[in-house]
């Protein structure tokens, strides 16, 4: 409700993964032929990206692409710096959480507070990234996880 009266932005986030080639598993070929599958170098090709979609504001569609595995390190910094809009990113968290200049660092840049969707994927739920989320909700960022329907 809150969302829709412009008071908190919702925000739903996740991750996927492209690659131009995928691995051959199996193949097909003529009966008495030899099937012949040319390889290709899939070393560096996998592209992976964060996204949030941004319920109600401008821009309604965050993104960032890494070339490495998205781990709950990397999702924080996406968290904090992208969504909550933290510049410094988990090294603010870690001075104001030390009580060092905690008036000189700017802490919440957002113009309202947010609420973040996630799934239960495994950096969502890792201790890295939710041992943060206490002092994520202090900046007024709030992160709520969902389960994921189950497959039928």
């Amino acid at each position: 409700m809150e969302a829709h009266a412009g008071g908190r932005d919702l925000i739903f986030l996740d991750e996927s993964g492209f690659a131009p080639t995928m691995p051959t598993g199996y193949t097909w070929s003529r009966v008495g032929q030899r099937a012949l599958v040319p390889k290709e170098d899939t070393q560096d090709r996998r592209v992976n990206a964060l996204g949030a979609q941004v319920v109600g504001t401008e821009p309604d569609l965050l993104w960032q692409r890494t070339s490495g595995k998205i781990d709950a390190g990397m999702l924080l910094e996406f968290v904090l710096v992208r969504l909550a809009g933290l510049g410094g990113g988990a090294a603010v968290l870690d001075l104001a959480a030390d009580g060092v200049g905690v008036d000189a660092i700017p802490v919440w840049e957002r113009r309202r507070p947010c609420t973040i969707v996630l799934d239960n994927a495994s950096a969502h739920v890792a201790r890295a990234f939710k041992g943060r989320r206490r002092q994520l909700a202090k900046s007024g960022s709030t992160c709520s996880t969902c389960r994921r329907a189950a497959r039928s």
